[in-house]
């Protein structure tokens, strides 16, 4: 045997560390609140809330402005918990800092994670709070060395945002794992151990409604195990198809895909201005410039948009977002400046309050160019055409060889006679 050949059997024999994984989910709990660490690094520690709900055009995160939306661990400590009424939280924690919602900072945030994850895998799925990649023919990219993996992963992922990193061979058990993971560490669940894993775990841990986990608990089904030793046929008929997915996790059927969200092609400019944008007018004059600067982007050239999304940060630390669709197509920057004018004319169209820096983004981009016809336009548009045609036929022939269809004899037998052909004249 030569070198070679032995140093080839010796690399076929070695113990790969590379666990038997299909997919990684990196969980961020209470993103909201760890991208308001980043921007204001004194707040990690302290005992955080946000606010339900929101004041931001209506694209704020859903649920009662007046209770609490999350917490961190640190006001959990002092009993606060998601769905308190705010008026609450001073009493139980004093030294508690409310956060407004900023959708459009956490929308980016996610976004910055999507596009550096995609270069620790081709495939990365968003969902919540959890995102997940996909591992598969990725042995070889880490040298079937799963440490290198969770080193890019936490690369990717700033360490503010407390990622907790999962690996199992589905995306619910990998959910799951995450969740179970330490801090600074990972938790990986190979295949054929799912089943052990999940059945000490608390039912709550399944992808279950709250009023379907009260059902579980009222008939002392505390764990998933409990729940794994139903029978699928009761489970399904009181819970329905979620029941059933939640059994067949139980029992290690974990087999959902991954389905990878790409960004999608768009047409983007940005506008920060030197001093805030507080009235209409200067709104307006930066949205023009906006429209300006997208259109010349490489990518809209030969295309029009069907949608436009603004986005605004506002000087009370909060954001702004709004997205309209169009009927006609943005196809030159005139249009675009008319269309977006009359949506911010529209009562609650403008920011609530001052603009610190103002984004543009067209999308669904599209070849089309000219307006959509109108449905009761169209018919008086074709007649107008027609009369074009028979005046210019008459110039020429000294006639108009076009004809017409007269309803004659409708209730006639006789086909031929229910309709006859008359001139159209000129």
């Amino acid at each position: 045997m030569t070198w070679r050949m032995a140093h080839t059997a010796c690399r076929a024999v070695r113990p790969s560390s590379w666990p038997d994984v299909r997919v990684a989910c990196v969980w961020l709990p209470a993103l909201p609140l760890r991208v308001a660490v980043l921007r204001r690094p004194e707040w990690d520690g302290r005992p955080l809330v946000l606010a339900g709900g929101g004041t931001s055009g209506g694209t704020g995160t859903a649920g009662d402005p007046r209770s609490v939306l999350f917490c961190s661990p640190e006001a959990a400590r002092d009993g606060v918990r998601p769905g308190l009424p705010l008026r609450e939280v001073r009493a139980l924690c004093p030294d508690a800092i409310i956060v407004r919602p900023d959708p459009v900072r956490v929308a980016a945030a996610r976004d910055a994670l999507l596009d550096r994850l995609r270069r620790v895998s081709p495939s990365v799925e968003p969902a919540d709070e959890d995102l997940f990649l996909d591992l598969r023919g990725l042995a070889g990219v880490y040298h079937d060395d799963v440490d290198r993996l969770e080193r890019a992963i936490r690369v990717a992922v700033p360490a503010a945002l407390h990622p907790q990193v999962g690996l199992a061979h589905g995306k619910a058990t990998a959910a799951i794992a995450a969740r179970r993971a330490p801090p600074v560490g990972r938790t990986i669940i190979r295949a054929g151990e799912s089943v052990a894993f999940l059945a000490p775990l608390s039912a709550r841990y399944l992808p279950l409604t709250p009023e379907e986990i009260g059902w579980l608990e009222r008939l002392g089904l505390r764990t998933i195990g409990d729940l794994a030793r139903l029978p699928f046929s009761a489970v399904q008929a009181q819970l329905g198809t979620p029941g059933a997915y939640a059994w067949r996790l139980a029992h290690g059927h974990d087999d959902a895909p991954i389905v990878p969200r790409f960004r999608e092609r768009s047409a983007r400019a940005r506008f920060r201005p030197d001093d805030p944008l507080a009235s209409v007018d200067a709104i307006g004059a930066a949205v023009d410039r906006l429209v300006g600067a997208a259109f010349a982007a490489p990518t809209l050239a030969g295309h029009a948009a069907r949608r436009a999304r603004l986005r605004a940060l506002l000087t009370d630390g909060t954001s702004w977002e709004q997205t309209w669709t169009f009927k006609d197509a943005l196809a030159n920057p005139a249009v675009a400046r008319r269309a977006l004018g009359a949506k911010l004319a529209l009562p609650n169209g403008l920011p609530p309050a001052p603009v610190e820096e103002l984004a543009l983004e067209l999308l669904d981009l599209g070849g089309e160019t000219a307006r959509q016809p109108g449905l009761l336009t169209a018919r008086a548009r074709q007649l107008g055409q027609i009369v074009e045609v028979a005046r210019h036929l008459a110039a020429r022939y000294g006639h108009v060889p076009l004809y017409r269809a007269v309803e004659v004899e409708p209730w006639s037998r006789i086909p031929e006679r229910r309709w006859a052909l008359a001139p159209i004249e000129s």
